[in-house]
């Protein structure tokens, strides 16, 4: 629904009304450059090209549709309009030593961040829950405490492939750290599992921001080749990998709930340092 409402609110102060025999590959077109321009909300940097594409192919299934029910005067909507040309993705997530630093990082703030406003423990109980489960974090925001019972998590919505994961189970460090937290506050089974300080339930923005908290301790000494960059979904490439690299990409396609294996190699995908590690290795 976000990606029609960002096309709809497009078409109506581009073009300046709603007549639908008004879209034709020109405005598609356009509204996809425009997409290259906006600056994402949550990033503060510019869209990738995968999440535009991704955006274009819900209007291009949209105005397919349309077409068909009634054909628009212009023809097929989305004639002509490709795909944005995209790079072969890095593996997105942490090395171990990076990992050390973000949990040296944690430990540190529980022991610093002592002011009221301040959570320390939520947010660290956040950080091992998202690192022993892969789960994305709009998956994590709408957990409830009543989900959370014997050593894992039960009855999960997957948002991507809309399936119940029964049971995720939660490894001993991150149960340890996420029953510290509860222990401090007042819940309830229908309640959610994260909150704010105002007791509202925690949004994707707010995940975010956290973990950006977490990366500031961990770089505060660090020299500048050494610094790196550090959100929620780079947790979940963490997890996967490991899982993969142990288990397999059967076992990692059950936990991560993504339907397509081809997702699950692209999570699991070694890093440059580890492909030269193994060409070097080779012929020894």
């Amino acid at each position: 629904m976000k990606d029609l409402s960002k096309f709809i609110n497009f078409f109506q102060n581009e073009v300046g009304h709603d007549l639908v025999d008004s879209w034709t590959p020109a405005v598609s077109k356009q509204f996809q450059k425009n997409l290259s321009k906006t600056i994402s909300d949550k990033t503060g940097k510019p869209y990738k090209a995968t999440s535009i594409n991704r955006t274009m192919a819900t209007i291009r299934h949209v105005g397919r549709w349309l077409h068909q029910q009634r054909p628009l005067l212009a023809g097929d909507p989305l004639a002509q309009v490709k795909d944005l040309q995209t790079d072969a993705p890095d593996w997105n997530g942490l090395t171990s030593r990076q990992l050390m630093r973000l949990k040296s990082a944690c430990e540190q703030r529980i022991k610093s961040c002592t002011r009221k406003n301040q959570n320390p423990l939520m947010e660290t109980a956040l950080f091992y829950l998202l690192l022993g489960t892969g789960l994305r974090e709009s998956e994590v925001v709408s957990l409830n405490v009543g989900q959370y019972q014997q050593k894992g998590l039960c009855e999960v919505l997957r948002h991507k492939s809309k399936r119940i994961s029964q049971k995720i189970p939660l490894p001993q460090e991150s149960r340890e750290y996420l029953d510290r937290y509860l222990e401090k506050r007042d819940t309830q089974e229908n309640g959610p599992l994260f909150i704010t300080r105002y007791g509202t339930r925690l949004q994707t923005l707010d995940v975010y921001r956290i973990c950006q908290r977490v990366l500031k301790q961990a770089l505060a000494f660090l020299p500048e080749h050494e610094k790196f960059e550090f959100t929620p979904h780079k947790l979940r490439h963490t997890f996967l990998k490991k899982v993969t690299d142990k288990h397999g990409v059967h076992f990692a396609q059950e936990l991560s709930g993504n339907v397509s294996i081809k997702e699950i190699f692209r999570y699991a995908k070694p890093s440059q340092e580890e492909m030269q590690l193994t060409i070097e290795s080779l012929f020894e």
